[in-house]
């Protein structure tokens, strides 16, 4: 079932990837591993514009690396930290910023990162500073 993407929506299946039995996870993580914009239009109801975004606003890099990071992090049975602000009425939908804490720590999977969180925010910046 494909879920809203707002922190609700994200919360709900960070719940049922994480309720789901390891060896299940496993091969729901490698999915999202193997092509993280697949995996994201596959589980969550996303705009038009979120879709464009998605393959042409994050490189190419960038999606291996939340793929990755993501599913280590949840395999490890951890729960995502997601926030995704809403934006205001006069504010670009196009102008937003993606902040990404324990990215790196989170690529090779628990060597590094045991101590690290993943949290993942979206929002939307005061286009005027």
């Amino acid at each position: 079932m494909k879920e809203n993407f707002d922190n609700a929506g994200v919360a709900q299946k960070v719940a049922m990837l994480l309720a789901l039995p390891l060896a299940e996870r496993a091969l729901e993580m490698e999915l999202l591993k193997d092509d993280f914009a697949v995996w994201m239009e596959h589980n969550f109801n996303l705009q038009s514009h979120q879709v464009y975004q998605l393959y042409n606003k994050l490189s190419a890099g960038l999606r291996e690396e939340l793929g990755t990071a993501i599913s280590n992090y949840l395999m490890q049975g951890n729960v995502l930290q997601f926030q995704k602000d809403e934006k205001g009425d006069e504010e670009d939908p196009e102008f937003k910023e993606l902040m990404v804490h324990g990215l790196d720590e989170w690529q090779d999977g628990v060597t590094t990162a045991l101590l690290t969180p993943l949290f993942i925010r979206i929002y939307y910046p005061d286009p005027q500073q």
